[in-house]
């Protein structure tokens, strides 16, 4: 019996410590995103290398950006359908479009706007186009 105990144990142990991990890095933020048009969309300039983690390390709320998420734990990128995927001119001016989910100056979710407010309060963020739209 004791001996059954034991191996039940060390295997369970073992699953922790092997399982655990990949578990944990599954709910993980990547340090690093490109953004790009959604698919089937004309770029009309580079994709954004968004430091994630730095956002992330800097105590940014994940629902603030992910808005239409319902939990940390189901977090879509926003380029999936039924979010911002609309990158046709006429939806440049709408809300919900895909220029105005990064480049709204009056929502603090989008980038632009969150940026401003952040520089209105004294930080050195990015704001100007080429800060995050760099020619390769």
């Amino acid at each position: 019996m004791k001996k059954s105990l034991i191996i039940s144990l060390m295997v369970v142990a073992l699953v922790c410590v092997f399982a655990l991990p990949a578990v944990i890095a599954g709910n993980a933020a990547p340090d690093q995103i490109t953004m790009t048009a959604p698919e089937g969309a004309k770029a009309t300039k580079t994709a954004v290398d968004f430091p994630h983690k730095k956002h992330v390390d800097g105590g940014l709320d994940c629902m603030v950006c992910h808005h239409k998420s319902e939990s940390k734990d189901a977090i879509q990128s926003c380029a999936v359908e039924g979010c911002h995927v609309d990158a046709s001119k006429a939806a440049k001016k709408d809300p919900k479009g895909f220029y105005q989910a990064f480049h709204s100056k009056a929502s603090k979710a989008s980038c632009l706007g969150c940026h401003k407010a952040e520089k209105a309060a004294g930080k050195a963020v990015p704001v100007g186009c080429k800060d995050c739209h760099p020619k390769k």
